[in-house]
């Protein structure tokens, strides 16, 4: 094919319907892009015009038994990349009882939006990104047209209640055991469980967030491979989706698994149990220290004081080269000192630490070569505020957890692989 005789035939029939280019090159290009939109579209049509789409014969089979007879070629009009696009397919309707249909739109997996399946990824690709607002005006910015916020705000939970639907049937299969397939077969397999929060309709309630990463052994820089998911569920409930990830990350065959948490207790409580005997439990370091010694110091010693400061840095120390025993001796010496909610504050701070038990083993952590720190898991917790954050944001349930789990499709690099699953005619 000669390109280039092609592209001259194509700008001298631009110039014949008496439109001229800039020689601004920025100017020039969304000029022939939006041409080629025109051309493209109309290709399209004259592409499926006369093809006897959908067609199955005179009847198909109905599901309620009966056929289903063919009643004539029905027009579609679908807003796609290139534009609006006119097209007819074969439609049927059962006389027995009332049902119709039109199979090419459910082989191309079209649902009742008036869109095209690869317009409608695009937009809501966006919005997984950014508010539906925003989405819209990108969309129309970057592809010369575009999508209303509404109707990408209504794709939006319609394609990301699919992809909830899937982590759903995922996690059902733990009451069986039935491990979804693997992905990966790594020597170590990392799971860290965190939570954060989202304003719903009646507040602000809690969506908790899993992180598996792994090794890629074929990597030689020794990068490594992420899955996450994120939901709106109880503890008990949540327990069921980290074992799916898990899973699918390889729990079956790693020789290790790591378990990383804060000082939550719904975490080692209900996580730790699901992931079998061969899983190290550690409590992340950076959350506990603000949260626990930081609390302690500053009622002991004032806040922002260089004392504060120097005992913190002290127990942190300690408890870095993990000598929980010399650390608790140390708390309790200070206790016997202290009166009233100082001696209060020491002793919240030694329990807590005695519930930890072995999972405040950095010393032991660092000699096997662990990973210590809760970086992934903290970083999901941001992705989710970045999205359902913002200023004035109220969700309902299900369209919360629609943009999360559509979220958690692209992060875990799916995107393509989950709309071929036809989501927009669930």
């Amino acid at each position: 094919m000669d390109v280039t005789k092609l592209a001259q035939d194509a700008l001298t029939r631009f110039s014949e319907l008496g439109n001229t280019l800039s020689e601004k090159i920025g100017e020039a290009a969304r000029a022939i892009r939006d041409f080629l939109h025109q051309l493209g579209a109309q290709m399209l049509e004259l592409h499926l015009a006369g093809k006897k789409l959908g067609y199955e014969g005179s009847s198909r089979a109905c599901s309620c038994g009966k056929n289903q007879k063919f009643i004539q070629y029905r027009p579609r009009t679908l807003a796609t990349s290139l534009g609006q696009v006119c097209y007819k397919r074969a439609y049927y309707h059962c006389s027995a009882c009332g049902k119709s249909c039109c199979p090419y739109d459910q082989e191309c997996g079209l649902g009742k939006s008036q869109i095209s399946d690869e317009f409608a990824s695009m937009a809501t690709l966006l919005a997984v990104h950014d508010p539906f607002q925003p989405s819209s005006q990108i969309l129309r910015r970057l592809a010369g047209h575009g999508l209303d916020e509404s109707t990408i705000q209504r794709l939006t939970r319609v394609v990301g209640a699919k992809a909830a639907v899937d982590e759903k049937k995922l996690a059902l299969r733990m009451a069986v055991w039935d491990a979804p397939p693997a992905i990966a077969k790594p020597k170590r397999l990392y799971v860290a469980v965190d939570a954060t929060t989202i304003h719903l309709k009646d507040g602000w309630h809690d969506v908790k967030c899993v992180v598996c990463w792994w090794e890629d052994e074929k990597n030689k820089r020794g990068r490594k491979q992420r899955r996450c998911m994120v939901r709106r569920e109880t503890a008990e409930e949540f327990k069921a989706f980290v074992w799916a990830l898990a899973c699918q990350c390889g729990l079956a065959t790693a020789v290790e698994v790591v378990l990383l948490g804060d000082g939550a207790a719904w975490i080692w409580d209900h996580m730790a149990g699901i992931l079998g005997e061969r899983t190290i439990c550690m409590a992340v370091p950076e959350p506990m220290e603000t949260e626990h010694l930081w609390t302690c110091a500053k009622t002991l010693f004032g806040e922002g004081t260089e004392t504060a400061k120097a005992w913190e840095r002290k127990l942190e120390d300690l408890l870095w080269e993990g000598k929980t025993v010399q650390l608790l001796e140390l708390l309790t010496q200070e206790q016997k000192t202290r009166r009233g909610g100082k001696r209060t504050a020491i002793a919240a701070l030694i329990t807590y630490l005695k519930n930890q038990g072995d999972r405040l083993k950095y010393a032991e952590f660092r000699e096997r070569g662990l990973d210590i720190g809760s970086g992934r898991v903290e970083a999901m917790c941001k992705q989710v505020g970045t999205r359902m954050k913002r200023s004035g944001m109220r969700w309902s349930e299900d369209g919360a957890q629609a943009v999360l789990s559509l979220r958690s499709v692209w992060l875990n690099g799916q995107w393509d692989q989950f709309w071929t699953t036809k989501p927009m005619a669930a």
